[in-house]
């Protein structure tokens, strides 16, 4: 089961918990992309703290969502990973796309969009 909660303006917070996989995943990128599109939302937050279990459905749909929010001029970050969240993301080699950075702490970004050099 998935339950996200979306808050606030002109930063948006989606908090998402649960199992984000095949079957859940299209929900999570129709609310990302709703985030990110419909709203004057200057910045999107994902936190995945609650988040149980993550397949490659789900790491597609933040990949997807980080490139969506590039087109449209908003800054996405993925926040609160918990650790095997965190080593898929390490494993799978999207550290670097995501922008996980070194640090194993569960509560810094997972992932931001921007100027990338």
């Amino acid at each position: 089961m998935l339950r996200i909660t979306a808050e606030g303006h002109p930063s948006t917070r989606l908090s998402v918990a649960g199992e984000v996989d095949l079957s859940t995943a299209p929900e999570l990128e129709q609310e990302l992309g709703t985030a990110i599109t419909a709203t004057d939302a200057e910045e999107v937050t994902v936190d995945v703290a609650e988040v149980s279990f993550m397949d490659s459905a789900g790491l597609r749909v933040l990949v997807g969502g980080l490139r969506q929010a590039e087109e449209h001029g908003v800054r996405l970050t993925v926040v609160n990973p918990q650790s095997q969240l965190r080593k898929i993301i390490e494993i799978t080699g999207l550290a670097e796309v995501l922008g996980l950075g070194a640090s194993s702490s569960g509560g810094r970004a997972a992932g931001t969009t921007g100027t990338q050099s």
